[in-house]
């Protein structure tokens, strides 16, 4: 199943709204709503459960607050918040525990570098050690094991960089770099290899160019654009 969550809507509010695909039915049906409404947030999923992340509220205020979605019973509890309420940042999984990563933050909507990990068994997030670089509006895959950072903004220019966590030994290592600055672009992962996917890059442009990271080789290679430039899409 699909779950689309939250967002703006065609009047520019603020969602809790909640709403569920099955593709062997073909329909949407709506489910339980987030108990606050949230835009620019982070969604994993662990255990099967969906976990809705940080993000801005109806006032525009920067969240902190995490909650669980439950399909089975169709609800939503509220877990322990994060440290930092953040938007615009990156969510990954790996060993079964939540990581965040970068956004901005609450004090003069500065760019991060900071990230959390949380646990499910015991509902509590621990700081790990940082990014080397501050990001935000940047992708995030796991592969392996490992969570890759690439691209964003620092608040000076867009990035290429790509740096690698490694959560056996919490340190963050820099790998091969993009061929392209990227922010506001998408990321996925097929057959242990990440594909970064159009974006903006530093000269505000919008690019439909794709390449593909061999994490063996540490390498990016150019394969085929899409058909059509886009910035702040989805990718699955």
């Amino acid at each position: 199943k699909i779950y689309a969550l939250g967002g703006y809507d065609g009047n520019d509010q603020t969602l809790s709204s909640v709403e569920c695909y099955d593709p062997e039915a073909d329909t949407w049906t709506t489910v339980a709503p987030m108990s606050s409404v949230r835009s620019k947030f982070a969604v994993g999923v662990v255990g099967g459960k969906i976990y809705a992340l940080g993000g801005r509220d109806a006032d525009d205020r920067l969240l902190s607050s995490v909650e669980r979605y439950d399909s089975e019973a169709d609800t939503w509890t509220t877990m322990a918040p994060m440290s930092i309420a953040r938007r615009s940042f990156g969510v990954g999984v790996v060993g079964g525990k939540l990581y965040a990563l970068g956004g901005y933050d609450i004090d003069n909507d500065s760019i991060l570098s900071s990230v959390e990990r949380y646990d499910p068994e015991v509902d509590a997030w621990t700081t790990v050690a940082p990014m080397s670089s501050v990001r935000s509006c940047f992708g995030v895959g796991v592969v392996e094991g490992k969570l890759y950072a690439l691209g964003g903004y620092d608040d000076d220019s867009v990035l290429s960089s790509v740096e690698r966590y490694d959560p056996e030994v919490d340190t963050w290592t820099m790998v091969a770099p993009m061929s392209s600055a990227r922010r506001w672009f998408g990321v996925g992962v097929v057959n242990g290899k990440l594909y970064a996917l159009g974006g903006n890059d530093d000269n505000h442009s919008i690019l439909s160019s794709v390449e593909r990271y061999d994490p063996e080789a540490d390498t990016w290679t150019t394969v085929a654009p899409m058909s059509s430039v886009r910035s702040c899409f989805g990718v699955g």
